[in-house]
């Protein structure tokens, strides 16, 4: 038994909400690689546009993560 801990893994960012970690809010899903939501948000120029204007906007917008 190892009594060193392991680094966490990091969360993959949801590319529909800018900013948070994917949640895995499908069943099946694995993370955005395979979300089908995301798959058809990305798929649609409007839908990629707005996704875009999003994330620009709220650039700046959230604290710098210190760590």
């Amino acid at each position: 038994m190892s009594t060193t801990a392991r680094p966490a893994r990091p969360a993959p960012a949801c590319p529909i909400r800018p900013g948070e970690p994917c949640t895995l809010c499908q069943v099946d899903v694995t993370g955005p690689q395979d979300c089908g939501l995301v798959w058809l948000v990305m798929g649609d120029d409007e839908l990629r546009e707005g996704v875009h204007r999003t994330r620009l906007a709220t650039v700046g917008t959230r604290p710098r993560r210190v760590g």
